[in-house]
């Protein structure tokens, strides 16, 4: 039987490495990767390199794979770089006119960032309201996908946690500190909704066979702030979590959205992938 072909860019990240994984069970896929090559390639999985940036190149490879969607999770992170629109904004906008010349359904990771974070609880049909540089790459990254005009899924999330095959950045940074006895200081106005990498990795795999398009909040159930998300990283590898030190971002001279808790009724009603929030998670992973 001849299984689908799924491209995934930015397969050798974080989140689109566990996308490679799950995705193998029922696609034939190709990935991307631009600045870390796979270290444990697999003979079943076709990697490619390519730089978003480069549209010529972006839409050749497309050309050459067509395949039947497109799971672009490449992008540059905070604390990764400076150019965030060249690549999360136009690269979003390559990836985006070149799956829908070629027919390919498009799965776009996006972010919580793109709100203010003045409210909390917003819902697919919030106004965009971006106040950081990263955030505001995000919002146009969207603008980008819609303008393409193909079959295309926009997925929010938010903090994205987990520590296989080895840590996500939101936690390995609070846990290394406090191994080296270190405290870490931990915003408690900040409210996001984290999100387990398997578990939204399997929901973008399931998007991929699904027909839904428009905009999708999918994120952890649980809403926490920095400080009390790091508390339970802390408690949970056995670590103080009376390093982790309350401070509110005022002192910090920051600029961050506050609130960006998603409202994500709608993903639990169309996804048979559960989305535990950080509890949960942490409670499965101690048995």
């Amino acid at each position: 039987m001849i299984q689908p072909r799924i491209l995934v860019t930015g397969g050798s990240g974080y989140l689109g490495g566990w996308v490679v994984r799950l995705a193998r069970a029922g696609w034939s896929v190709t990935v991307t990767y631009l600045t870390h090559p796979p270290a444990d390639p697999d003979p079943v999985t076709s990697w490619r390199w390519l730089d978003a940036r480069d549209g010529p190149a972006v839409r050749a490879l497309v050309e050459t794979v067509r395949p039947a969607v497109v799971v672009h999770t490449a992008a540059l992170n905070p604390g990764q770089g400076q150019d965030f629109d060249a690549v999360n904004a136009e690269g979003a906008g390559h990836v985006a006119r070149a799956a829908a010349a070629v027919g390919a359904r498009l799965i776009h990771v996006s972010t919580d960032v793109v709100f203010d974070g003045k409210k909390g609880g917003y819902t697919a049909a919030d106004p965009l309201s971006p106040i950081t540089p990263y955030g505001r790459s995000k919002a146009l990254a969207e603008g980008a996908v819609r303008e393409a005009g193909g079959e295309a899924v926009i997925v929010r999330t938010s903090l994205i946690y987990g520590w296989r095959p080895t840590a996500a950045r939101q936690v390995s940074w609070i846990v290394e500190a406090a191994a080296r006895g270190g405290t870490v200081r931990l915003f408690t106005d900040e409210r996001r909704c984290p999100v387990w990498v398997e578990s939204l990795a399997a929901a973008l795999v399931e998007l991929a066979g699904l027909a839904h398009t428009g905009v999708l909040h999918v994120a952890g159930t649980q809403a926490l702030s920095r400080y009390e998300f790091g508390q339970r990283l802390l408690r949970f590898h056995g670590l103080d979590p009376a390093l982790a030190v309350p401070v509110s971002s005022r002192e910090s001279g920051l600029v961050c959205p506050l609130d960006c808790t998603l409202d994500c009724a709608r993903a639990r009603k169309l996804l048979r992938t559960p989305l535990p929030g950080v509890d949960e998670v942490l409670a499965r992973c101690r048995r």
